[in-house]
């Protein structure tokens, strides 16, 4: 009888010590950090954040976010990804003089919740082109069209002046302060930090894919999902000042190892910049915003397929 009160005794420890482990993993909140111009690497990095999350069933996903805008590919994709998440996802334009330009614009009116630091600006969301490139008009009246509607897709369940707003964020590059973005409904808190955002959504109910889900997050554990290392390295070698350099210094390394030969360890070298280079440029597909480039004139059928 003692062996059995013993085996018992044990067995309901071992169950009494899984229980915080269970409620610690369900209060948990994954970290992402976007601070720089939007990429395929970007792309890469949301989604992997957001599967690990929903594997590892996170509370909530927040993602810091501070972009002068980017790639017009990867900001539809990371709203699809946003769009399906397994779990809600909160964008909080931060840190305090921070911004969601362009692409973040469209990121931020895709996630579930929304938030802002204050001192922080939303919009600006017009494609655009460096001087002295031609752009086809017909093609960039595309672009904007489709962005203008499904940008209006995301801002209908925050109301009819978010959708309004979206629109002029596009097609007239209106921006807004976070006061204004709470006022028009873009977002719904406007929080000083982390700890802040967390305590203003707790018991909020916000949308996720076809239903909706209650947030408990006020003693939330929140836990950084920072850039792997291969994700770092692309998203700086996206950079097209990062590719100029490359192929700039492999011509270079190439021509004086054609004046000097010996060795091969400059033409090697050479040859492995413009090979980075090139790959950066395969990288950086379709048309931008907020910075980047769109496809000039002569690559009019890319832009519409953006």
């Amino acid at each position: 009888m003692k062996r059995i009160v013993g085996a018992l005794c044990v067995a309901l420890a071992a169950l009494l010590a899984l229980v915080p482990a269970d409620a610690q993993a369900e209060q948990e909140v994954y970290v992402l950090t976007v601070d720089g111009a939007i990429s395929s690497a970007t792309a890469d990095y949301i989604n992997r954040g957001l599967e690990l999350a929903g594997r590892e069933g996170a509370q909530a996903v927040v993602v810091l976010l501070n972009t002068p805008g980017g790639d017009v590919t990867a900001t539809l994709k990371i709203m699809e990804t946003l769009e399906n998440a397994p779990v809600p996802v909160i964008v909080y334009v931060w840190p305090r003089g921070g911004m969601a330009a362009s692409a973040g614009t469209l990121i931020a009116l895709a996630a579930s919740g929304a938030a802002m630091a204050p001192h922080t600006t939303i919009g600006a969301a017009h494609p655009v082109v460096p001087g002295g490139v031609e752009v086809d008009t017909e093609a960039m009246e595309k672009m904007v069209n489709v962005l203008v509607e499904h940008a209006g897709v995301f801002a209908a369940r925050r109301g009819q002046a978010a959708v309004e707003w979206a629109e002029r964020a596009i097609r007239e590059s209106e921006t807004a302060s976070e006061q204004e973005a709470l006022d028009l409904g873009l977002i719904d808190v406007i929080a000083d930090d982390l700890d802040d955002l967390l305590a203003q959504f707790d018991g909020r109910t916000v949308p996720l894919g076809a239903g909706e889900v209650t947030l408990h997050t006020a003693n939330a554990t929140a836990r950084e999902v920072p850039m792997s290392p291969i994700e770092q390295v692309l998203s700086v070698l996206i950079n097209p000042n990062v590719a100029f350099l490359l192929l700039v210094l492999g011509v270079q390394l190439i021509l004086l190892e054609l004046s000097a030969p010996g060795g091969w360890v400059a033409g090697f070298l050479g040859v492995l910049c413009l090979a980075l280079a090139g790959h950066a440029r395969r990288w950086r597909k379709g048309a931008a915003l907020g910075g980047r480039s769109c496809r000039p004139a002569g690559r009019r059928s890319e832009i519409g397929r953006a």
